[in-house]
């Protein structure tokens, strides 16, 4: 499975015109991180971790891709947020969890 390329192949399809992927990368073998802007509100960089299970979308790892790109050109809404060291507003993350650490390329591409 390659959750990451799923999702970058969903949001170039979907809406690549609203989504600016900064950085993608696996975090485990089931679960993405990945850090983007929106057209939206281009001045916030914001990152999620996305973990697919059986029970996401239609079951299929296609179908959690979709999603995926769908609600990252949606609002962020009452999502709970805090932001790192590098600038980037994570969304749901549990407070008793670590936001993820972005490589350092992802690091680089923030300053660009």
């Amino acid at each position: 499975m390659n959750l990451v390329r799923y999702i970058v192949d969903a949001v170039n399809r979907r809406c690549a015109e609203e989504v600016q992927i900064l950085g993608i990368w696996e975090d485990g073998p089931a679960a993405a991180c990945l850090v983007y802007r929106r057209t939206i509100d281009p001045l916030v960089v914001i990152g999620s971790r996305f973990a697919f299970h059986a029970n996401a979308a239609d079951g299929t790892i296609e179908g959690f891709a979709r999603d995926v790109a769908v609600n990252l050109a949606e609002p962020i809404g009452t999502a709970k947020s805090r932001r790192d060291q590098h600038g980037i507003v994570w969304v749901a993350v549990p407070d008793d969890r670590r936001t993820p650490e972005p490589p350092s390329e992802v690091v680089r591409a923030l300053s660009d």
